[in-house]
């Protein structure tokens, strides 16, 4: 499985907003009680126009999408999604190891926030991020060199 990534392009809007919209309705109808696709319209075009983005590709295939920020003192991953029929094939893994690699590099953490009841903090937490507060709505986490052992290709034997 190749895993890579590229700018995302006007062209990839209306894929990454199916995504989006997929990815996240069962979150969301459980945590909010209801779908609201015009309001889910705005959120994903605000998000979408808020940062660079970059169109995530198994096999030269899309299947989702991400904005990473790499600030003076931390790594803020903005947003984070793959496409449902792509989830658990390690895609996520992968992609959030890149990351923590980058982290390690430049000695920060990184940050996220996550709906609380997304299941995706699963993957978070297993790869070594940690609660660091909530909202209403989310669960602030960070991943800290200083929390764990950093989960690397190399220590951890996969590529």
């Amino acid at each position: 499985m190749d895993i890579t990534k590229r700018p995302g392009l006007a062209t990839d809007v209306e894929f990454t907003r199916s995504v989006h919209h997929r990815a996240y309705r069962d979150v969301v109808v459980a945590q909010y009680g209801q779908w609201n696709e015009a309001a889910q319209d705005q959120f994903f075009i605000a998000a979408w126009s808020l940062a660079p983005h970059d169109v995530i590709l198994c096999d030269d295939v899309r299947c989702g999408c991400m904005s990473v920020e790499d600030r003076d003192d931390d790594i803020h991953l903005r947003e984070f999604v793959i496409d449902p029929d792509s989830q658990r094939k390690g895609i996520g893994t992968h992609l959030l190891r890149d990351v923590i690699e980058r982290a390690i590099a430049r000695s920060v953490p990184v940050l996220l926030a996550t709906h609380q009841l997304n299941r995706a903090v699963n993957l978070y937490r297993r790869l070594g991020f940690r609660e660091s507060g909530r909202t209403d709505s989310h669960i602030l986490m960070e991943w800290n060199r200083g929390h764990e052992q950093a989960p690397t290709r190399a220590l951890t034997g996969l590529d």
